[in-house]
C-alpha cells in the first residue's frame, strides 16, 4: 500500500453572474456534480493518464522537477465553460502541495491558476466572488441556498483565451453591469433567490450583447412562462443554465418537453439536471495501490 493524496474540485455550468466595476472584472462560479480529480503519490514508475498541458503549466508555478506519479480523472467537457481548466489545475495544485507541504491554500491557488488563464471561484467552498485575471477575491457569502441547473450544452467550443475579455470589448455594456456585484450582495444577505435569479438573467442578457448564445431569449421567455427561478450563461464559453429550487423540479417534465419542441434542442442537443453543489477543492490523504 503506498500514502497517496488526493484532489477533486467540481466544475460549473458557466457563471452565475459576472460584471466589470471600477475597470476590473468580477465573477461568482458555483459548483455542479461533475469533477477533476488526480491522486498523487511516490514515483513507482507506473502514471495514468497524461496531465493536460495547463496542468503542466500551473504545476511548474510550485515545481520543475515532477518527482511523483499521479493519475488523472475528469468528465467535465472542454471549451464549453465548465470551468474544465480551473478544475484541472486545481486537482493537481491541491493534491501537490497537501502531498509536498501539508497543507492547501485555495487563494493562493487560485492565483496561480490565474496565471495561466483567467480562471473561476470553483475551487471555494463558500460562493466567492473574485476577479478571473489575478484571483483576488472581492467578497464571500457563507449562504448555500438549495439550487439545481437544468443544463443546456451545445457542440460549440469556445477558447476562452483567445476570447475579448469584458474591460475590452466596445459591445459589453460594462456601466450597466456594474449593478450586478450590488443585488448579487443584497440577495445573498437577504437569502432571496428570486433576485439571484434575476442577478443571473441579467448578467446573461448584458452578457449576450458581447458573446451571443442561440436562442437564449427563447429559453428565458420559456423559463419565464414555468416560474422558473432565472437563466446563467459561462461569459465566455457555450453552456446555458436554467436554474431552480427544489420546488421546482416539479416542472422539469414540462420544461423538458418545451425545449425538446422548440428548434433550440437541435442545437443544445446535450441536456441534464445538476445539484448545484458547495465542494470546492477537495484533498484527502488516501491509501492506493498505483496499477
Amino acid at each position: 500500500m503506498i500514502r497517496a493524496m488526493k484532489a477533486s474540485c467540481p466544475g460549473s455550468c458557466g457563471e452565475l453572474f459576472q460584471c466589470v466595476v471600477d475597470g476590473r472584472e468580477f465573477l461568482m462560479s458555483y459548483g455542479i456534480e461533475k469533477k477533476s480529480q488526480v491522486l498523487i503519490g511516490p514515483q513507482t514508475g507506473v502514471v495514468g493518464e497524461e496531465l493536460r498541458p495547463k496542468m503542466l503549466r500551473v504545476i511548474n508555478e510550485l515545481t520543475d522537477q515532477i518527482d511523483f506519479d499521479y493519475t488523472f480523472q475528469t468528465d467535465i467537457s472542454v471549451g464549453k465553460g465548465y470551468s474544465s481548466s480551473t478544475a484541472d489545475m486545481l486537482s493537481i495544485l491541491g493534491a501537490y502541495s497537501a502531498y509536498k507541504h501539508g497543507k492547501v491554500s485555495v487563494p493562493l491557488l487560485t492565483s496561480l491558476c490565474s496565471k495561466i488563464e483567467p480562471s473561476d471561484s470553483v475551487g471555494f467552498s463558500d460562493w466567492t466572488v473574485m476577479n478571473p485575471l489575478n484571483g483576488e477575491i472581492q467578497w464571500q457569502t457563507r449562504w448555500k441556498p438549495k439550487l439545481y441547473v437544468y443544463i443546456l450544452e451545445p457542440d460549440q467550443m469556445v477558447d476562452t483565451t483567445s476570447f475579448i475579455r469584458m474591460t475590452d470589448s466596445p459591445k459589453y455594456p460594462a456601466e450597466q453591469s456594474k449593478k450586478l456585484l450590488t443585488d448579487f450582495k443584497i440577495a445573498c444577505d437577504q437569502q432571496n433567490v428570486q433576485l439571484l435569479g434575476a442577478v443571473a438573467t441579467t448578467s446573461a442578457l448584458l452578457n449576450n450583447k458581447r458573446l451571443p448564445k442561440p436562442y437564449l431569449n427563447d429559453i428565458i421567455d420559456i423559463v419565464n412562462e414555468l416560474g422558473l427561478l432565472g437563466v446563467n450563461v459561462a461569459h465566455s464559453g457555450s453552456v446555458v443554465g436554467i436554474l431552480l429550487t427544489e420546488d421546482q423540479l416539479m416542472h422539469m417534465t414540462e420544461l423538458e418537453r418545451r425545449l425538446a419542441h422548440h428548434p433550440l434542442a437541435s442545437y443544445y442537443s446535450l441536456r441534464n439536471l445538476s445539484k448545484i453543489i458547495y465542494d470546492g477543492l477537495q484533498v484527502k490523504k488516501v491509501e492506493e495501490i498505483f496499477e
